[in-house]
């Protein structure tokens, strides 16, 4: 069976068989579209890139995590922890709900406790939904983030112990 699309055109709502993206009616337009996907293909994109490694690579800690997370100790302790949790999201679970999962969490956050980064216990398998709302909540709480002030607090060890994330 051939793959489909809806045709590019806004409000048209007309089916077109890939790799084409206009439907018949507004196939005068694939040309072009065309094209200026093939000038954004040969751009050059290193400045960009450049940019985001410098304004990363300014902060040591940001630094060292980065590295961190390219290690085999890294990939390693993320299977264990993937086939640990049998690849559900744990903050689902605490929750009462089953969803997969898609990334391995650390508790504590690296940025609050670097020591602990390799943790197996400080380690939860989670989906992207409550890894964004507990990144959040980690800003608020621990005042982790690019431009906070990190918080004297009590540190949360416990999935079950980080409050309610919001309901997907």
């Amino acid at each position: 069976m051939p793959m489909t699309g809806r045709c590019r055109e806004p409000n048209c709502h007309n089916l077109v068989i890939r790799p084409l993206h206009y439907c018949n009616t507004h196939a005068d337009k694939e040309v072009a579209y065309q094209e200026s996907r093939q000038r954004w293909a040969n751009q050059d994109n290193s400045k960009r890139y450049k940019d985001y490694d410098r304004k990363r690579n300014e902060d040591p800690l940001k630094s060292e995590q980065h590295k961190f997370y390219q290690t085999k100790q890294w990939k390693s302790l993320r299977r264990v922890a993937i086939a640990r949790d049998n690849g559900l999201c744990q903050y689902c679970l605490s929750r009462g709900r089953v969803r997969t999962g898609k990334i391995v969490d650390h508790i504590v956050p690296y940025e609050i406790q670097p020591s602990n980064r390799s943790n197996l216990d400080n380690l939860a398998y989670c989906c992207s939904y409550c890894h964004k709302h507990k990144t959040e909540w980690e800003q608020i709480y621990y005042g982790t983030g690019f431009g906070n002030k990190h918080k004297d607090v009590v540190l949360v060890r416990k999935v079950s112990d980080i409050p309610d994330l919001k309901t997907p």
